[in-house]
């Protein structure tokens, strides 16, 4: 968070130093404050928070007190629950954390996807965004909305909205990044790469040709949790073509798509994640996702797995490094996920075959419900330039 906030020092006109005394005894990790008055005639850094998560809530406790009852998610248990895991979510929290370390300095201006314009974030200095993208809006039917956000975020230098567009795009072509990390060694799974539409019968004859028993199709661009996705056995579609044409017919917007063999444990379950999270462009932690089991996670423990997954997302990160960057300098991401399969295999000194799986935006869940963390002195002096 603090290389970010360095670009929201720019765009402010100026900034007085605040002065920060570090408590003793029973008090060590609290910060006094000396209230600094902001010079008249210049007002406060306003920072708008994109926000609208359901599904990446904080530890109860840790949330902010004053957390405003209008965005807390209260649909968040049962079948119909539109939300998932408490009413904190991550996004929100990040905002009034910013706000309550520096209440003399910035100011929050909360907005969900719906609110936003280019006359909206015409008023902030930095506008993160943590959901409402064009993807998001894209796929909720908001065509009209996408569309205005694709202009704020190709505009992002004059719209001060983060993060820019370029990198976005990387992101969101999930074929960009893979064919990037492929040409520079980093393990993947096999994939036929569709670049110009989906061709049912052609893309048969290539699987086909690899030899697999079981694959998968899914979008490449602007598709999530699953959407549009199409597998089975590679036998059954060559005895029956019809369900692979009518996947075809149904997808003709789409140009992108992916195509991968299935990737099994030996007990025949999809793989295993271990998920490693970077922050303001350290890596933080690893969770451990089961392939199979939705709440299969928590962090995963020391050792030699952890630290051969954590390398390969180091290595993938500096493939992320190449792309990021504001206003054309290169500049850590506030937030990224890169996911690392896992697949026992006795054959392996590790004992697993791990490759890269995902590259995840700051708009991915944190799973900050399974991590330590430690306790950690604010250091604003690290913010003022």
């Amino acid at each position: 968070m603090a290389k970010a906030m360095k670009v929201a020092m720019k765009k402010a006109t100026a900034m007085k130093r605040k002065a920060v005394v570090k408590a003793s005894g029973a008090a060590a990790a609290s910060i006094t404050k000396k209230k600094v008055p902001v010079p008249k005639g210049l007002g406060k850094i306003r920072i708008g928070i994109i926000h609208g998560k359901v599904f990446d809530p904080v530890k109860v406790g840790t949330h902010d007190r004053k957390y405003p009852e209008k965005l807390k998610i209260k649909n968040n248990t049962g079948r119909s629950a539109s939300g998932w895991g408490g009413q904190y979510m991550a996004d929100v929290s990040t905002g009034l954390k910013i706000a309550r370390l520096q209440p003399d300095i910035f100011e929050i201006d909360f907005m969900r996807m719906d609110d936003v314009s280019p006359k909206r974030l015409a008023k902030n200095h930095l506008t993160f965004n943590f959901w409402g993208d064009m993807s998001i809006a894209i796929a909720d039917g908001k065509v009209a909305l996408g569309k205005t956000i694709m202009g704020i975020q190709k505009d992002c230098h004059n719209t001060r909205h983060y993060p820019e567009w370029n990198y976005y795009e990387w992101v969101l072509h999930k074929s960009r990044y893979m064919k990037q990390c492929i040409k520079a060694g980093i393990p993947m799974i096999p994939t036929i790469f569709v670049d110009n539409g989906f061709n049912a019968k052609a893309v048969l004859k290539q699987v086909q040709a690899k030899g697999w028993d079981k694959f998968l199709v899914k979008p490449a661009y602007l598709a999530f949790f699953g959407q549009g996705v199409i597998h089975g056995k590679t036998q059954d579609f060559v005895d029956n073509l019809e369900p692979f044409l009518q996947y075809e017919r149904d997808n003709t917007k789409q140009k992108e798509f992916l195509v991968q063999p299935y990737v099994l444990k030996p007990n025949g379950n999809v793989f295993d994640e271990i998920r490693n999270f970077f922050v303001d462009g350290e890596w933080k932690y690893s969770i451990y996702t089961d392939g199979t089991d939705y709440e299969g996670f928590y962090e995963q423990p020391a050792g030699a797995l952890k630290e051969a997954c954590k390398q390969l997302a180091i290595r993938t990160y500096e493939e992320v490094k190449k792309v990021s960057k504001w206003e054309g300098k290169p500049i850590d991401t506030l937030l990224n996920r890169i996911d690392i399969g896992v697949v026992p295999d006795k054959s392996l000194k590790l004992g697993y075959k791990i490759f890269v799986n995902e590259i995840e935006p700051a708009k991915t869940s944190t799973s900050t419900l399974r991590v330590k963390f430690r306790k950690i002195v604010n250091r604003p002096e690290t913010w003022s330039r």
